[in-house]
């Protein structure tokens, strides 16, 4: 059996980093397209997307200066900074009969402002059209996506929606303590799901990707910070995983 070099059980905190976060976004997606690819019935496809996002930056309040209708004003515009979002779809085959999105939560749809908010609106639409919906979010930052029940409290989380069962839904809250836990893709309710082992994609990408050579494991992880009983634990296995390489 392959022993892998992730320091941690599941989600590795580490990768949330912003120079890291969005090479392991992608690579996660595209190789869960690689995995799923060949187990999806044959009816099926399974297709990574891309959109752009336009994210507006600014400090906040803008500067006041002293007008001067003669001689013009200098001033500083807004630059806004285009994203790519990367998703995936499940399609029946020939058709092209839309099943089910994946979608990897980035920072880009999950922090405050207008793109979280155009996020959610997607996310309703899809929800409402009976289209399945399975929401992976891998970030500890920012407020989860919101749900008429409130979920417990966790660092990371996945959300199944069958189509079907809405406004029914499954969620699974885990820790970083904890095993990301396995879950089904919902497809067709006649046709059999497969099983996604998200856990092992993400081991798999810290192996093969060497995250654990520019993560800089010296250093505490990103923020959020930890509660110290969760930090001290962090610390131990990041200690334990430098002893070792």
């Amino acid at each position: 059996m392959m022993q892998y070099d992730n320091p941690f059980p599941g989600m590795n905190p580490y990768l949330e980093r912003r120079d890291i976060w969005p090479d392991f976004h992608f690579s996660l997606i595209a190789t869960m397209a690689g995995e799923l690819g060949p187990r999806l019935p044959d009816a099926y496809r399974i297709a990574l997307q891309q959109r752009r996002e336009v994210v507006e930056t600014g400090s906040g309040q803008p500067a006041t200066v002293a007008a001067s209708p003669e001689d013009g004003v200098a001033v500083r515009v807004r630059m806004p900074r285009e994203v790519k979002v990367n998703w995936l779809r499940v399609e029946t085959v020939p058709d092209r009969e839309l099943v089910t999105i994946i979608e990897v939560l980035s920072p880009t749809n999950k922090a405050p402002g207008r793109e979280r908010q155009r996020y959610i609106r997607k996310r309703d639409v899809i929800i409402a059209s009976g289209v399945n919906l399975v929401e992976i979010d891998l970030l500890r930052r920012w407020e989860p996506m919101p749900l008429e029940t409130a979920p417990p409290a966790s660092d990371y989380r996945i959300l199944v929606c069958r189509g079907w069962e809405r406004p029914d839904a499954l969620l699974y809250p885990f820790s970083v303590q904890q095993p990301i836990p396995k879950l089904t893709l919902p497809l067709l309710p006649e046709d059999e799901p497969p099983d996604v082992d998200l856990g092992l994609i993400v081991n798999t990408l810290h192996q093969t990707a060497r995250y654990g050579q520019i993560t800089r494991y010296q250093n505490p992880p990103p923020e959020p910070e930890f509660a110290p009983e969760t930090q001290a634990w962090v610390a131990g296995r990041v200690a334990a995983f430098r002893r070792a390489v």
